[in-house]
């Protein structure tokens, strides 16, 4: 049976597009406040949703003040991927070697594409604050993106006000948007095209394939270049266009000619990307098998026998239960299970279900990505246990906004005769509750910030030996691995990325190995080759061409000790600045 999707009726609920009585305000004087809530939880009018752009300034006024938090605690370079990300950035135009091929093929390469403008300012480089400008819009426009989808299932004020909050108030989000991770960038492109295949679906309008281009599939594309969840979410996506079609009574070639307009720019994203690693590397699954691929990655966990998701489903779901609750929280998650029953009880596999459930396909990709052994997570149920790689799940954070306030919107279905404010308070102590609890013991409790945690201790002599080559350098270069483990710490170093001699750099930095007295009056390097190492890349090939030379031990002199790190600087240069030698460094 054909189902109009211009005005679709699902028993218990209420058209998309519109809003129960319960949740617009009663009339009235014409009061400022009334009038701008009316704008706020009011229905789509074409392509407009009411409240938009109030949405996207609450996000940046959130992302803000979570910005102000971390950068003045340096919280948001605790991460080493962060300071990796904000590196890669920056060596696309400063470097030695400038170009395309900076972007390596570790990271898929938007988000240092994003951040490229901004790590020109060596002051918002150095601090990170380039990052916390790209994650404040990128969190304006997740705000938005929700906000207007919730619209189009035709959730009301209230109803909406929770599912912004769930989103808005998740300490690990927030703390991730501060940093040069990949997650914001990739929740904003998942949501908004969310967003557009929302306004697609349930327009009372044909939309043309155009139009779905251009509002869905653009954040998909966006997503696909991104994280490879968002490859998952054009697969799902277009299952989802083409049921939508079929059921509207129309033809299978207008189903077809959809899903290619959706799918369109995210397959010529990915086409773009295996291109670019064939050019570069001369193997378009560079990315996949390469040196610095996930394979690779993992290829060490599994000789170590550390790689015990593989082959095991069950395992793997506990592991990423563990890293949800304690990423979204125990009430978030209780809540969503119960709008993931009410609304499958009343909704069934409507349009609207689907694509609330469309929301959960980052998460089924990162059960499949744990399970094929693709991917590795470490938490407290993990074997081993630790905290490792958990912020992956922050794409689910959506999700559960979404399962929570479509709970929200059918409260009244369910108690008939009370307005849906008890309901919204109600979920409101809750997160307060929620968030009361994990602010007692955050390091321990949110399993993302524990993660940075671990990440600061790792990387605190590292840093200060950062901070002090970035008080005492005079210029003449800079030899470093930053490949290596923990050396990818220049944002710390805070000095044009022009300065180093790094793999980054190709030829050059092979040359600067064999002859460093010629190109580098700075060395930086472990003075003990890395053995505690996530991949083989991960070794200092600083340390093994010069610890050993005795030529080098001639023509350069230890200047700063700290751990198994030192600085080394040539001898030949004036103002040779004095031994500083931090306790607990290896002798």
């Amino acid at each position: 049976m054909a189902v109009d999707l211009a005005a679709p009726r699902i028993s218990g609920s209420d058209d998309p597009g519109t809003a129960r009585r319960g949740d617009r305000p009663r009339s009235g004087g014409p009061g400022r406040a009334r009038r701008a809530w009316a704008a706020f939880g009011g229905p789509p009018r074409g392509r407009r949703v009411p409240g938009s752009l109030t949405v996207f300034l609450l996000g940046c006024v959130v992302g803000t003040v979570a910005s102000i938090y971390t950068v003045r605690t340096g919280s948001n370079l605790d991460y080493g991927d962060a300071m990796a990300h904000l590196t890669i950035s920056g060596r696309i135009l400063d470097s030695k070697a400038p170009g395309l091929q900076q972007l390596g093929t570790v990271w898929l390469p938007l988000p240092h594409l994003l951040l490229l403008p901004l790590v020109q300012n060596l002051f918002l480089f150095r601090t990170g604050v380039a990052a916390c400008i790209l994650g404040t819009l990128c969190l304006g426009i997740a705000a938005t993106a929700l906000f207007r989808t919730m619209a189009r299932l035709g959730f009301g004020g209230p109803a909406r006000l929770v599912g912004l909050a769930v989103l808005l108030a998740n300490p690990s989000l927030l703390y991730a948007f501060t940093t040069a991770l990949t997650e914001p960038v990739l929740i904003a492109a998942i949501l908004a095209c969310l967003a557009g295949l929302a306004g697609w679906a349930f327009s009372p309008r044909r939309l043309s394939g155009g139009e779905l281009a251009v509002f869905a599939g653009i954040p998909a594309g966006a997503g696909v270049l991104t994280r490879y969840e968002a490859w998952a979410l054009v697969i799902s996506g277009s299952i989802f266009v083409a049921i939508v079609v079929v059921r509207r009574g129309e033809t299978l070639r207008r189903a077809l000619v959809c899903v290619l307009s959706f799918a369109a720019v995210p397959f010529a994203s990915i086409c773009w990307w295996l291109a670019y690693n064939a050019a570069w590397y001369g193997n378009p699954l560079e990315f996949l098998t390469g040196n610095y691929s996930a394979a690779a990655f993992t290829e060490v966990f599994i000789q170590q026998g550390q790689l015990t998701t593989k082959g095991n489903p069950g395992l793997s779901f506990e592991i990423f239960g563990w890293a949800l609750l304690e990423t979204a929280g125990l009430v978030p998650l209780v809540l969503a299970g119960l709008g993931l029953l009410v609304t499958t009880a009343r909704w069934g596999l409507s349009d609207r279900a689907l694509l609330i459930w469309l929301a959960g396909t980052s998460s089924a990709f990162l059960l499949f990505s744990l399970t094929s052994g693709q991917h590795i997570m470490v938490n407290d149920v993990s074997l081993p246990t630790g905290a490792y790689n958990n912020r992956y799940v922050l794409s689910a954070v959506p999700w559960v906004a979404l399962l929570i306030a479509a709970l929200v919107h059918e409260a009244r279905g369910l108690a008939r005769g009370i307005t849906v404010w008890p309901t919204v308070l109600a979920v409101a102590a809750l997160l307060i509750g929620q968030n009361l609890w994990w602010a007692g013991d955050p390091g321990e409790r949110m399993t993302v910030i524990e993660e940075a945690h671990s990440g600061r201790v790792a990387f605190a002599p590292v840093k200060e030996m950062a901070t002090w080559l970035h008080d005492h350098y005079d210029g003449g270069g800079i030899l470093m691995d930053e490949s290596a483990d923990k050396l990818a710490v220049a944002p710390v170093i805070g000095v044009p990325i022009g300065e180093y001699y790094n793999r980054a750099t190709g030829e050059l930095f092979d040359q600067a190995l064999a002859e460093p007295q010629e190109y580098a009056r700075w060395v930086v390097m472990h003075r003990v080759q890395v053995t505690n190492y996530a991949t083989r890349s991960a070794l200092d090939m600083v340390t093994e061409e010069l610890a050993e030379d005795p030529q080098f031990a001639t023509d350069y002199r230890l200047v700063y000790a700290i751990s198994d790190l030192g600085v080394y600087r040539r001898v030949s240069d004036p103002e040779d600045p004095a031994f500083v030698e931090q306790p607990g460094s290896t002798s």
